[in-house]
């Protein structure tokens, strides 16, 4: 798929939940909550039409990174004289599916709300939503090559192709298995537990790779 053809699909994508929004219009009461605190209780109220901009600015948002990242590359690919790759289209649309779920996640909390009646479990859902996405990430991570938009960019990854490689070539690995195991967690685990296991999980899944790269930046040079 080129390009263009994927921004457009991708903003499809995006108003998905924004025409879900626009269809509760008249049942949503003149303000909604647009911030929730730590607990997730609402703690701060706008008009219904300023949540409405603040969808259209998520997809815009998700959409216009997407052009830069994908145009980017492209220049990238063209003046070294080297097939495109397929990897960043693929990231792209992780990423627009990602915002989008989460856009979708804001609706319904809001929807819910205004019924008195909040999402269950909509913080488990939001964790749940972002370890799949370190899942998905980790499948395409043994095969991304080199490149400043995506992957683990420290410092000896980008110096040593042979670090980028074997640092993804692990990341792949933990991403997978270990986002595999963090989502097992925070089904079966009690509700009041939820965070901290996401947090602890993710903490090593960024972590191991960071210091495997560095280690072996020293062993290469």
């Amino acid at each position: 798929m080129k390009t263009r053809e994927a921004l457009i699909f991708q903003w499809l994508i995006t108003l998905i939940p924004v025409i879900y929004y626009l269809s509760l219009w008249k049942l949503l009461p003149e303000e909604v909550p647009t911030h929730y605190n730590f607990n997730l209780n609402p703690d701060d109220f706008h008009s219904k039409g300023f949540m409405l901009g603040i969808l259209i600015v998520m997809g815009l948002i998700v959409v216009g990174s997407n052009w830069l990242m994908l145009n980017k590359n492209n220049a990238i690919v063209a003046s070294n004289q080297v097939n495109h790759p397929p990897q960043m289209i693929n990231i792209s649309w992780i990423i627009t599916l990602f915002i989008s779920g989460i856009m979708l996640l804001i609706v319904m909390m809001t929807k819910n709300y205004c019924d008195n009646k909040p999402i269950l479990n909509f913080e488990k859902s939001l964790l749940l939503l972002i370890t799949f996405l370190f899942m998905i990430l980790g499948y395409f991570m043994k095969s991304v090559k080199q490149n400043y938009f995506f992957g683990i960019r420290t410092p000896w990854t980008l110096e040593n192709e042979e670090n980028w490689r074997k640092t993804h070539l692990l990341s792949s690995k933990m991403w997978l298995r270990g986002g595999l195991l963090i989502s097992l967690g925070l089904l079966f685990c009690p509700e009041n537990y939820t965070r901290s296991v996401f947090l602890i999980g993710v903490f090593f899944l960024v972590i191991i790779p960071l210091c495997y790269s560095y280690q072996l930046s020293k062993k290469i040079n």
